[in-house]
């Protein structure tokens, strides 16, 4: 397993958010993005791994290819009641 894929499954199991660049096929550029739950982990009939969950609080869903990511980073939610 490497070390990408240790980061998504960890915030996949334990509920954390992912930060990372993202590169679409059509594109020259990597696009930062966040995702602020896991939600999906899963292959494609070309066993390519896409992860999936929500992009914002509204509960937009988004799925990405993995290797597609990079500088990927997870985070850890921290909430204060006020």
């Amino acid at each position: 397993m490497t070390k990408d894929e240790k980061t998504v499954a960890t915030a996949f199991f334990m509920g954390y958010t992912l930060h990372f660049d993202y590169k679409k096929v059509e594109e020259d550029e990597y696009t930062p993005r966040t995702l602020i739950t896991v939600s999906d982990l899963k292959y494609n009939h070309d066993d390519e791994i896409l992860v999936g969950g929500c992009i914002n609080n509204d509960g937009d869903y988004r799925q990405f290819f993995l290797e597609n990511m990079t500088n990927i980073q997870c985070w850890q939610k921290i909430y204060v009641e006020t």
